[in-house]
């Protein structure tokens, strides 16, 4: 026997979006059976099941929707893998945090950070395979393969397979081991197109010729990356593959640098054929540095008013063919002959710690140079000033500070790879300290210092979060005084006030500390990057000399790098887990993939679109006899999603729209850290494109004390005391929630009633009383 399920428009929809934690769809519609009647699996619409028409709640009046998005950020175990780009991700959310962006043409000053910006995400991505040519070609191929020096540690057994003799060249040795960075680039550019498929392939049409658009995240040009983000991921991959094809070449070449044009060097077709890719790879790595610089390159527009249809068949769409051909080129020329050029007992692999060393100078001057432009323009770029709304902490210089953040941590991986393989297959030492009586391996001095600054930031960052911790004591003495002032009977039961005191200090940590915290962090990873580079210059062997700061660096590297991926997979499987961690990383994973293209997907490119088709063909559309009534009822992360998406609806489709947002981010990090997006002019907006007239604002905001995550959005409301109504009409905007509802036990409960946190708004009773005034006009 069929279900049946409501799929009618008129009358009204509450149309449920969810937050950070994958809600399913049977749990944000609070019933057991739903029905996809939109969309997919990764991001669809669903509606209740009922065993008949005339048994359902579901009706041509009313009835309820949920958006599950939850798939495009939460899956199987393998996407804990996206979390090793988490330096990508990084880099690319610095860039909204510029106060700068303005709508229009970019000024001077913001153009040039950007440039800035997607040179410094080149450099990284160039990082990741600097530090898979390492481990693979240097330590494999070049070192542990050379037969006249003492065999790596575990040779004999499945390092065997470098003294077959078919192999037994050191070209042949560095084309095999090359197998591993080009794997590594190969599934980067799988993991970027595929989500590029998914999520910025999709169509973002234009609502009307010349849209009136007042503020950046009005624009739909913001989720137009279709072309953009094609072009930088072609640039990016080239580039990666131009890498590896330099490192191919180069170690075989007793002079590389005259290895084209230099008649002694070209005594045999092979070594003309080398010199000839080597000029290739680098003339490919000139080309795309200079793309990387003109202004037009992943420039975003405004889309069509119309499906626009593009082949894609240019220059982007060959490139990265182009660059792995020459890969290919490159390792047949390296396996062509038996002619050795200079035999690998030299040392490390020529080139690599030239490269390694001028990549970290060039980007530790562009991070400078991003440091510069902020403190220049600082005072012109302050977003318009509010009374209650939150200022951009750390003196306005986010955008520099995310940027650190991200190189550090790109250098820590790539450093931490280096390291643990050195250790793996012998014992890691400088050039100017190998010994005799171990077999060791040769690894550039910079590793050794990005890795002992990694680690030192690594334990600066336990001491500081414990500081932090234990500074909250304050915090808990304030959320003392005010259980006490919300429940007349909290001196009865100390316990119960005491569990309910410490929920209430935990949800402020992020207001409070956290953002101190986290200050206190870059201010010590901006320190330790200067000091390191100070005492580089003076000695570089400083910290090579010292055994215990190479050993601290292996052992904290390893640990960073397994629990990566243990939050990683954590942050996908387990809902809870998500709803602490989870929600930074969907704050970085909301915003479009603008300077670095294999960052982890932006799930608004799909989302927001979604969720403007359905809520426009819920209004009615251009069918005036299917005019329906909207409730976007936005949770958590949803409630950014669906501010994007009041922004950019239509003038007729907001006049059938209301807005209720509960958990909502929106000012606690949006509005604090992305200052040019998220502001007073944009609320405002918000509010006013909602309401007819001057009338009041159809918005409504609940939130909780003992939501780590939500908050008030325009201004702060008062705590009602327990057992008291919470005023839903008429404005302002906000309504706090007394959570728990009740101190004691309810009779006949044997527990207390639980302390909801960030969960669970449904189960309030102003959640139904507040769509319940919608419905019924109270809220105009």
């Amino acid at each position: 026997m069929g279900l049946y399920t409501n799929r009618g428009r008129g009358g009204w929809t509450e149309l449920r979006v969810h937050g950070v934690s994958g809600t399913p769809p049977a749990s944000s519609l609070d019933h057991p059976g739903v029905a996809l009647i939109a969309g997919d699996a990764q991001a669809g619409c669903y509606r209740r099941q009922w065993q008949t028409a005339p048994t359902g709640e579901d009706t041509d009046g009313f009835r309820r929707e949920a958006y599950s998005w939850g798939g495009l950020t939460s899956g199987d175990g393998q996407r804990a893998l996206w979390l090793l780009l988490l330096p990508f991700m990084l880099l690319n959310m610095a860039f909204f945090t510029d106060p700068g962006h303005r709508v229009g043409k970019p000024g001077l000053a913001v153009a040039f950070r950007t440039t800035v910006q997607r040179l410094l995400a080149l450099s990284l991505t160039c990082t990741y395979v600097l530090g898979a040519v390492s481990a693979s070609v240097d330590l494999v191929g070049w070192q542990c393969g050379n037969a006249t020096v003492r065999p790596c540690a575990g040779d004999e057994s499945w390092l065997r397979w470098l003294h077959y003799g078919w192999l037994d060249t050191p070209g042949r040795h560095l084309t095999v081991t090359a197998v591993v960075p080009i794997a590594l680039v190969m599934l980067l550019w799988y993991l970027g197109n595929k989500t590029w498929q998914a999520a910025e392939a999709q169509p973002v049409l234009q609502s009307t010729p010349a849209p009136i658009v007042r503020t950046p995240l009005e624009d739909r040009r913001m989720w137009n990356g279709r072309g953009p983000v094609r072009q930088l991921r072609s640039l990016h991959i080239a580039a990666a593959f131009a890498v590896i094809a330099v490192f191919l070449l180069a170690p075989l070449l007793d002079r590389p640098h005259e290895a084209f044009w230099d008649k002694e060097n070209r005594d045999t077709w092979a070594e003309f054929f080398r010199g000839l890719c080597l000029a290739l790879a680098l003339a490919l790595l000139v080309f795309v540095v200079l793309m990387m610089v003109l202004p037009r390159t992943g420039r975003r527009t405004r889309p069509n008013g119309c499906h626009e249809a593009s082949s894609e068949s240019d220059l982007y769409r060959v490139l990265p063919w182009a660059a792995l051909a020459l890969v290919i080129g490159s390792g047949v020329a390296a396996c062509w002959g038996s002619k050795s050029a200079r035999p690998p007992a030299a040392g490390q692999l020529p080139w690599e710690v030239t490269w390694i060393h001028t990549l970290f100078l060039a980007q530790a001057t562009m991070l400078v140079a991003l440091l510069l432009s902020q403190l220049v323009t600082r005072k012109r770029d302050k977003a318009r000033p509010a009374q209650n709304l939150p200022r951009q902490p750390w003196g306005g210089l986010v955008l520099t500070g995310v940027a650190l953040l991200g190189w550090a941590l790109a250098g820590a991986l790539a450093a931490g790879v280096m390291l643990r393989m050195a250790e793996i297959l012998g014992a890691p030492a400088a050039a100017q300290r190998r010994g005799r009586e171990q077999a060791q391996l040769i690894v550039p001095e910079a590793y050794f210092w990005a890795g002992t600054g990694a680690a030192l930031l690594a334990l600066a960052a336990v001491v500081i979060g414990a500081v932090s911790w234990l500074s909250q004591h304050r915090v808990r003495r304030a959320a003392a005084q005010g259980v006490e002032q919300a429940y007349p009977t909290a001196q009865n039961d100390p316990r119960r006030a005491a569990d309910i005191a410490t929920a209430w200090a935990r949800a402020q940590l992020l207001e409070s500390t956290g953002r101190k915290t986290l200050g206190a962090l870059l201010a010590t990873a901006a320190t330790v990057a200067v000091a390191g580079g100070v005492v580089f210059m003076v000695d570089p062997a400083f910290v090579t000399n010292q055994g215990w700061l190479v050993f601290l660096a292996n052992l904290v590297l390893s640990a960073a790098f397994l629990g990566l991926l243990w939050a990683g997979r954590q942050a996908y499987k387990s809902p809870r887990f998500r709803r602490t961690v989870g929600i930074l990383w969907d704050v970085g994973t909301f915003w479009p993939r603008e300077t670095h293209p294999l960052a982890p997907p932006c799930y608004a490119e799909r989302t927001v679109p979604d969720l403007l088709k359905r809520v426009e063909y819920l209004a009615g559309g251009d069918q005036l006899a299917q005019r329906g009534e909207v409730i976007l009822s936005c949770h958590s992360q949803g409630s950014v999603i669906g501010a994007a998406v009041v922004l950019q609806t239509t003038t007729d489709t907001n006049r059938h729209v209301r807005l209720l947002t509960y958990g909502s981010p929106l000012t606690r990090l949006f509005v604090r850290f992305f200052p040019a997006y998220f502001n007073a002019m944009s609320l405002e907006r918000i509010g006013g494109l909602l309401t007819p007239g001057d009338g009041p604002a159809r918005w409504r905001n609940l939130y909780r004390p003992t939501d780590p995550i939500g908050s008030w959005i325009l201004a702060p409301a008062g705590l009602p005391g327990e057992g008291a109504t919470v005023g839903l009409a008429p404005s302002p905007v906000d309504r706090q929630l007394l959570d728990p509802a009740a101190f004691a036990r309810l009779a006949g409960d044997p527990v207390y009633p639980p302390i909801l946190g960030h969960s669970n708004y449904f189960a309030d009773p102003a959640f139904e009383e507040t769509v319940q005034a919608f419905r019924e006009g109270r809220i105009l």
